[in-house]
């Protein structure tokens, strides 16, 4: 399911790389994992979709950084930020960023299983240009 859009990750066609469409998938996964998370009922009862969505959208942008990082080898794996959660949710309690971060790792998790029978190797190849954008744009999501 589309929850968050893939254009969301690209300007133009340069944009259009492995990285952002990692990216994206992540964006998704992670709104799932909120919605799908027990934990954060309230939270999801208390924002609208579409701010759920933002949320996803923006947390997946400031994790690219994170993720070059780690492609990179500069670092050995991604950091969680609470002050991702915290920029975006000013007023959340610690408690509540503390489920989130829960899930953007849950998330993180589930996006890595899916990566391992992928032959597109987003997160080893992430500046290559990726043809799922445009694949999607012409077909659509299968159902």
């Amino acid at each position: 399911m589309d929850y968050i859009k893939p254009e969301s990750f690209y300007q133009d066609a340069g944009d259009k790389i492995k990285l952002n469409w990692f990216c994206y998938e992540y964006a998704n996964n992670f709104y799932m994992s909120i919605r799908a998370s027990s934990s954060l009922q309230k939270f999801t009862s208390r924002h609208s979709e579409e701010d759920i969505t933002a949320f996803c959208l923006y947390f997946a942008k400031r994790m690219r950084k994170s993720i070059f990082d780690m492609q990179t080898g500069k670092f050995e794996g991604v950091a969680f930020r609470d002050s991702y959660v915290f920029t975006f949710y000013p007023k959340i309690s610690q408690r509540q960023a503390d489920f989130l971060l829960k899930a953007a790792m849950s998330a993180w998790d589930e996006q890595l299983v899916n990566c391992e029978n992928c032959s597109t190797r987003c997160l080893t190849e992430g500046f290559e240009l990726c043809a799922m954008f445009d694949n999607l744009e012409k077909t659509g999501w299968p159902t």
